[in-house]
């Protein structure tokens, strides 16, 4: 691992403290919060900062695993970026169903913290939507390992 991978991932470790510490505070706001939409409002963050740390364990992972049996890590490589386009795909079409109903219920509701919520929601599905066919194709172009090989199929392990 390079010198800016390790600092990267030290960054990473540091958001992740930042981003349990605000989820600890998070967790205890909501369930203090008596009003149904100021606990609503402390559950959307809570559960945005618990998915921000999901994420970057992810990205660590992703930046240090290096799978070294070739033959198991092509076959998992191939299933699973596969599985990931066809799920991908049918997520997509739930999306628009999602962003549709909201879209319905929108056009009725009347209250504006309620209809605030509901458009937020509906941003999301949106962006849902947007990015969801680009991070499966460019998961498909990226190699398993942030090794290089002398092809972008080859699983490179370090000597034991």
């Amino acid at each position: 691992m390079s010198g800016t991978e390790a600092e990267i991932i030290s960054i990473m470790k540091d958001q992740i403290q930042v981003e349990q510490d605000t989820l600890n505070r998070l967790v205890n706001l909501e369930e203090q919060a008596k009003e149904p939409a100021v606990r609503l409002a402390f559950m959307e963050l809570r559960l945005d900062t618990w998915k921000h740390i999901k994420f970057l364990e992810g990205m660590i992972e992703h930046m240090t695993s290096t799978p070294c049996d070739q033959w198991s890590a092509k076959v998992a490589r191939y299933s699973g970026r596969v599985r990931l386009e066809r799920e991908i795909d049918s997520l997509m079409l739930d999306e628009g169903e999602m962003k549709n109903l909201l879209d319905r219920a929108l056009e009725k509701i009347s209250d504006p913290v309620v209809q605030l919520l509901i458009e937020h929601l509906k941003d999301e599905e949106e962006s849902h939507l947007d990015y969801l066919s680009k991070w499966v194709r460019l998961i498909q172009q990226t190699p398993l390992q942030p090794k290089k090989g002398t092809k972008g199929t080859d699983i490179v392990c370090e000597a034991e």
